[in-house]
């Protein structure tokens, strides 16, 4: 019994050291780009973008975290927990701010690069449901049933900043009989499938396995937005982003759409030599980005790379900015 209650012992001490190391996500020379769950877009994208940096610098100790989402990774940064982020755009003006999903601004925020690839808010409804717009649902008081995914998410975010742009809110929806559920996408998905479900609205990229699979099965409709709600949306850090004809099954226009752009940021007690290294290999990197991952193709590095909009307002770190400024794109 004693031989049996040590090694439960020592079980649960690798088990607590692992969630610690975890946690803590790196030692002092150790970067690690804090992405989202494994199997994700964006751990995915991190790998990349890691591997990038250390072809172009071995000496740099640099890999992908399977954790925490635009706003998980901000927030660990703030707190010191991280050293680099993989976000939005538009989360790191919410961060530094300290609005939407932030309690308080988070001042020492800095950018790496910026535009790193092209997400937009997508709006797919049911096929039958009678919405052709937004518009409609503001005007008309329709009694709809609308899913996000959970609350504390960008996408849950940008589906309620893009409810007020048409004036309307989720207490608007129940109030005119309609409902609003929080959830996964699974759950969204067989929702859709089986009728439950008329407006869906979620970060969206291109080819997303979401949005796609509903498309085969002819479950929905994308729709696009107005000119005035994006105009709106822009006080929210969106920008005016078209998804092109094409890119999913029926659909066969080119939609305008609220946008945001991927972004790496870090805090400004990364050292200005190893922010000079990153912001290098990733704006010399395009080609080895975009085999690594299609989603890259969006990049621009002398369009995108440190344009305020896609960094959100936050400010460059100074590292990259010396490389920018050498590379005629700062004065």
């Amino acid at each position: 019994m004693k031989k049996k209650g040590l090694l439960v012992v020592l079980a649960l001490f690798v088990v607590v050291f692992a969630l610690g190391a975890t946690a803590s996500f790196a030692t002092d020379d150790e970067l690690k780009i804090g992405s989202n769950r494994v199997g994700s877009t964006w751990y995915v994208q991190a790998a990349v973008i890691a591997d990038v940096v250390r072809k172009a610098y071995p000496e740099l100790k640099i890999d992908a975290a399977p954790i925490a989402g635009g706003i998980g990774n901000l927030k660990l940064l703030g707190k010191g927990e991280m050293n680099i982020a993989l976000t939005m755009g538009n989360n790191n003006k919410w961060a530094y701010e300290g609005t939407n999903l932030f309690n308080e601004p988070i001042t020492n925020l800095r950018t790496i690069v910026g535009g790193l690839d092209q997400f937009y808010v997508g709006i797919a409804v049911r096929k039958g449901s009678g919405i052709t717009s937004l518009k409609d649902i503001a005007e008309k008081k329709m009694k709809i049933r609308l899913m996000t995914v959970q609350r504390g998410t960008t996408g849950e975010a940008s589906a309620a900043h893009l409810l007020e742009a048409y004036g309307f809110s989720y207490d608007d929806i129940k109030k005119w009989g309609g409902s609003v559920e929080h959830t996964d996408f699974e759950a969204i998905v067989n929702a859709m499938k089986d009728g439950r479900c008329d407006l869906f609205i979620q970060a969206l990229s291109k080819g997303h396995p979401t949005f796609t699979e509903l498309a085969v099965t002819g479950t929905i409709d994308l729709i696009g937005v107005s000119e005035e709600s994006i105009a709106f949306l822009e006080r929210y850090g969106y920008t005016r982003s078209v998804l092109p004809a094409g890119n999913f099954k029926d659909q066969e226009a080119d939609l305008v759409l609220p946008g945001y752009r991927s972004t790496i940021t870090v805090t400004d007690k990364m050292d200005d030599d190893t922010a000079y290294k990153i912001a290098k290999a990733i704006f010399e990197g395009k080609a080895s980005l975009v085999q690594g991952h299609k989603a890259f193709e969006d990049f621009n590095p002398e369009k995108d790379a440190v344009n305020p909009l896609n960094l959100g307002g936050v400010p460059l770190h100074p590292g990259a900015a010396k490389f920018y400024t050498e590379k005629g794109l700062l004065k």
